[in-house]
Formats: C-alpha cells, structure tokens, sequence
C-alpha cells in the first residue's frame, strides 16, 4: 500500500510557477493601466489648454467688437498649446468664423451672429487629430 508523505514542509514547482504567472500578470495589467492614465490625463491637458486659448480668443473678439465695431477675424494662426521633450512644442492652428443667421420667435425675424472660435491640433501619441469649437451667439 501506498504511504502518504507526513512532510508536507515547502512548496512544489507547480505552485511557485502559478504563483509567478499571477504576479506577471498583475504587473502588466497595472502596468498598462498606468499608461492609459498617463496618456488620458496628457490629452485632457491639451484640451484644457486650447479649451482657454478659444475662451481667450472670443473675449478679445467681444473687446475687439465693442471697441472697434467689427471683428477681428482669421484663419490658421499658430497657438502652443504644450511643451514637449527635447525642446518641442505642440502647436495647434486657431481660426475665428462669423456667420450671420436668423431667428423667428413669434413671427418677427431678429438677426443675430454667430462668432466661434477653433482650435485643430494632432495628439502626438496616437497621430489623432482633436478639436475644440467655442461658439457665441451676439444679438
């Protein structure tokens, strides 16, 4: 008849190997999670940041109209928006856009303009290419 062994002291090579495959795991996933993080809050920065440079923008516009009763319009002109690594800038273009429209409540037409502001730059992680557009309406 077969004895069972009464030293049971220690631990088998199967377990020290699952052991070791859980801990790798764990530390790629926590691993990946912090880049994603790192990379969400860089991207959140960057929209912050042309988020205040399109509310700058439209404040001016609003100076620039009261003052001078017309707008300052342009197209493509170049914001920074971060600083990067060796001495790089993330650049992103800014233009201004008047249109003029319509309203009809109650049957009385009331013109109105509207002035919106945009920003377009390309994330350098992912090559993606994001915009803000800050709208206002001047009756």
């Amino acid at each position: 008849m077969i004895t069972r062994l009464k030293n049971e002291k220690g631990m088998t090579l199967l377990e020290i190997l699952a052991t070791s495959i859980i801990v790798a795991v764990s530390m790629i996933g926590l691993y990946t999670g912090i880049i994603y993080a790192d990379k969400q809050i860089q991207r959140n920065y960057h929209d912050r940041v042309a988020t205040l440079h399109a509310s700058g923008e439209l404040e001016w516009q609003i100076f620039y109209r009261k003052n001078y009763k017309q707008y300052d319009l342009f197209t493509g002109r170049s914001v920074v928006i971060d600083k990067l690594a060796r001495e790089k800038e993330l650049v992103g273009q800014m233009s201004v856009r008047l249109t003029e429209a319509v309203e009809s409540p109650f049957g009385t037409y009331v013109p109105y303009e509207i002035l919106e502001v945009t920003v377009v730059w390309t994330e350098p992680g992912d090559r993606t290419q994001r915009k803000i557009v800050i709208r206002e309406d001047f009756y």
